[in-house]
């Protein structure tokens, strides 16, 4: 079984709930033309269980983060890359194998890296996904827990909704951010930030301290007028995602404010990609994405197209189109508050949401390529699609006026 097609016709979010639900197991290759980047994800029984990617190799930017966490020494890791080298073992079994780095870091890393990869595709505006299904997958089954699609949905969806207002205040990961207030009056404790209804709190103890949580007290103390946005992800350990959203928040605590444009430290990166060995089926990932190309021509209309085949899911594709129906009518109700939260009502349009970048065109229609209906007064607004017939089933309606 192979599906294939463009991410403007069949989003992300559809595409990981399909093979989620149908617990599939394969490889999922994903190319952005214009970055000239290709990602594969690989999947297990409907779980994610590894990304790489052609732009960083997912074992050089693990190497790298280990280092600038200071967990790893420079010279351990350039021995293990040679070891790696000769014999083509993974990398973090190398490392743990000879006690550079302990298990549960090696994990912590892993799940953090691999993340990192699933998530920023989640961003791309266009590209083209061929999955071809196999029997089975290798990954590290020691040292990396799989991913459930719901939780990569549900993480990827609200990243997707909220980067766009972050981006506002953080447009590159080479931004340089200062301390202003002293960092003596940080203190760690419960409370800080946004609370469970998404309200921020500015909490200051009796001594006049400001109280953060541990997780954003560590992002706070590199915050240092030179690191780059790119240094402070890389040594806390923490996703990009989770790291803008604190900064984005220590910004609007005015906690924190622009220092200039720093120069990311490219040339350390070259050097290890140089130092890296080649993974074993890197050949199978080339010919993976010859295929698509190929399976592209040849069935660029159905995104359930099967090379050789009619549509394999002839008796599901309905079942399967509301479900990514319902996906995408959540998407933009996450796409209309993020609007509002901005400007204080509802868009005028769903066009709006398009051209704020906060969802893809293809949003606005439903996977039987008709618009969704969406109507706003004084109450609030209605989103409604339609099932296979055109009518309004259940699920197909979401309803936000007068609290409803």
């Amino acid at each position: 079984m192979a599906l294939q097609g463009t991410i403007k016709d069949f989003g992300l979010p559809d595409i990981f709930q399909l093979i989620g639900l149908q617990r599939k197991t394969g490889i999922l290759t994903l190319i952005n033309d214009r970055d000239k980047e290709s990602v594969t994800v690989t999947f297990e029984n409907g779980m994610v269980v590894m990304a790489d990617s052609s732009q960083r190799r997912l074992e050089d930017r693990l190497g790298n983060v280990l280092v600038k966490q200071g967990k790893l020494s420079r010279e351990r890791l350039d021995d293990a890359l040679a070891t790696q080298k000769q014999t083509l073992q993974r990398l973090g079994h190398i490392l743990a194998g000879t006690n550079a780095i302990t298990t549960r870091d090696l994990r912590d890393a892993l799940t953090v890296q691999v993340s990192q990869i699933v998530f920023r595709v989640f961003r791309w505006r266009d590209g083209r996904y061929q999955f071809a299904q196999t029997d089975s997958v290798d990954y590290d089954r020691e040292n990396f827990a799989p991913m459930s699609t719901d939780f990569i949905l549900m993480e990827g969806i609200r990243m997707v909704d909220e980067w766009p207002i972050i981006e506002k205040r953080i447009p590159s990961f080479d931004m340089v951010f200062r301390p202003v207030v002293d960092p003596s009056l940080i203190e760690v404790g419960e409370g800080g930030g946004p609370d469970a209804s998404g309200i921020e709190q500015r909490i200051a103890t009796s001594t006049g301290k400001i109280r953060l949580a541990a997780e954003e007290e560590r992002v706070f103390r590199r915050v240092d007028g030179v690191r780059t946005v790119q240094a402070i992800i890389d040594s806390t350990g923490t996703g990009e995602f989770e790291v803008c959203r604190t900064l984005f928040d220590f910004l609007n605590r005015n906690l924190i404010t622009a220092a200039g444009q720093g120069r990311a430290a490219r040339a350390a990166d070259v050097e290890e990609v140089a130092a890296g060995s080649p993974i074993p089926g890197y050949g199978l990932v080339a010919l993976v994405s010859a295929l698509a190309l190929v399976g592209l021509l040849v069935h660029a209309g159905s995104p359930f197209a099967v090379t050789g085949l009619g549509n394999v899911l002839p008796g599901a594709s309905d079942g399967l189109r509301e479900d990514a129906m319902r996906s995408r009518l959540m998407r933009l109700e996450r796409g209309i508050e993020a609007w509002r939260a901005t400007y204080g009502r509802p868009p005028a349009s769903l066009d709006e949401l398009v051209q704020a970048g906060l969802v893809p065109a293809a949003y606005l229609v439903d996977p039987w390529s008709r618009p969704v209906r969406y109507e706003t007064d004084a109450a609030g607004y209605v989103l409604t699609a339609g099932d296979g017939s055109g009518a309004s089933g259940p699920g197909a309606t979401i309803d936000r006026r007068g609290g409803r």
